[in-house]
């Protein structure tokens, strides 16, 4: 008989229906019904003792599992205090964490573990997996998660050191890789870009910076149009017949583009105005007054920079003078940012006779740079295409 056609019966009994008559109707005996009943009652009277879990349960619960813990803790304490009262000093061995490690608590009835043996006796758990690997174990090799991806690694490693024999510039890194295999039609992620020419020591050398003190401004030095600001700076060079020369670049802050390239025995005042004239001639057509009205002349506190004659011509030519903070050389981040290209790519590279040979290689330089150097905030576009791009919208903004 089914549990409900046994809890039907014993209602008819709580009923008052006389037992034998639910019994003959039942098929059952009047002793069967009769231990039923006091099932059911008991079973009703053991559910109405139970009461609803509240948060004392709850409290009651957490400080029983704390209380587990310590007390697991504590057994572990004294089997190392019996170890040392048995002249078992020094570490413990790896073979003993492991033998105590499956054993069974006796307050909680719980295995210790690993974790818990190793903080409780002071062994490190590095070395108990150490331990557990098979010395002669074959070094497995790394697979990439994910997909394996149209290419496989090997024939992208050779793509990659493709584009970098064929880049005229050293020192790549691994976004314009990337952005040079997407320009051939080569497509893959960047990030895997970046953990081959890592993996195959193809990544650009970094170099760590030095800590610097507070930063002096929180703008910006990047206008929003090509010849606004221009930025300016001077560093050396080395040619074998003059020693010591000096170069003078100038660069719009806006497309990264080189507008003036120089080079000179010696860095004067007259010498920094060439590359500034340069870019004057280029791009507002002609070195006269007030040629270049609206454009903004960024260079640091150098003596040339600062000198009458230089603020005095730059000022004819119609620009402005914006001189970066004190000691704050990325105010000045452009032309700072385009000297370092120039010493990986020229200055530091090649070997130069005289000042004439040097200079007509700036020259060079300049056009292989404006043409071919990628920019990642232009969409790794050249300084020269992005120049090119925003003239042709100034129309149509206009």
């Amino acid at each position: 008989m089914t549990a409900g056609r046994k809890r039907d019966a014993v209602l008819r009994l709580l009923r008052a229906e006389p037992l034998e008559i639910v019994a003959r109707e039942l098929s059952v005996t009047a002793a069967d019904l009769s231990a039923w009943r006091e099932a059911f009652l008991e079973a009703g009277a053991a559910s109405l003792k139970a009461r609803e879990r509240d948060d004392r349960d709850e409290k009651i619960d957490r400080l029983q599992s704390k209380l587990g813990e310590v007390l697991m803790d504590n057994e572990l304490l004294q089997a190392k205090v019996d170890r040392l009262e048995a002249g078992g000093g020094g570490p413990f061995w790896v073979a003993e964490v492991e033998a105590m490690s499956p054993a069974v608590s006796i307050s909680t009835r719980r295995p210790y573990g690993l974790a818990r043996v190793c903080r409780v006796w002071g062994v490190a758990r590095s070395g108990v997996y150490r331990r557990r690997r098979p010395a002669d174990a074959p070094a497995m090799p790394r697979r990439r998660p994910g997909p394996q991806g149209p290419m496989p690694d090997a024939a992208l490693v050779e793509a990659i050191r493709g584009v970098l024999l064929a880049s005229p510039f050293h020192g790549e890194g691994y976004r314009k890789v990337w952005a040079r295999l997407r320009h051939a039609g080569l497509r893959s992620s960047k990030e895997r870009v970046r953990r081959l020419m890592r993996e195959n020591g193809l990544s650009a050398p970094v170099r760590t910076g030095r800590p610097t003190g507070p930063r002096n401004h929180d703008g910006t030095i990047i206008p929003e149009s090509i010849d606004t600001m221009w930025g300016t700076d001077m560093t050396a060079a080395f040619a074998t017949e003059h020693g010591q020369v000096a170069v003078f670049v100038a660069v719009d802050h806006c497309s990264a583009e080189c507008v003036g390239l120089h080079a000179a025995l010696r860095g004067t005042r007259h010498e920094a105005l060439e590359p500034v004239r340069q870019g004057v001639a280029e791009r507002f057509g002609a070195v006269e007054k007030d040629a270049a009205t609206g454009l903004s002349i960024r260079h640091d506190h150098g003596s040339q920079y600062m000198s009458h004659d230089f603020q005095k011509e730059i000022a004819w030519l119609g620009a402005s003078s914006s001189p970066a903070f004190v000691r704050a050389p990325e105010g000045n981040g452009c032309a700072e940012r385009f000297i370092r290209t120039l010493k990986e790519n020229l200055l530091w590279v090649r070997t130069f006779r005289t000042v004439e040979e040097l200079r007509l290689a700036l020259l060079e330089f300049k056009r292989t740079y404006n043409e071919h150097w990628l920019i990642e905030r232009h969409g790794h576009r050249s300084p020269a295409q992005f120049r090119r791009d925003q003239m042709d919208t100034m129309p149509l903004a206009a």
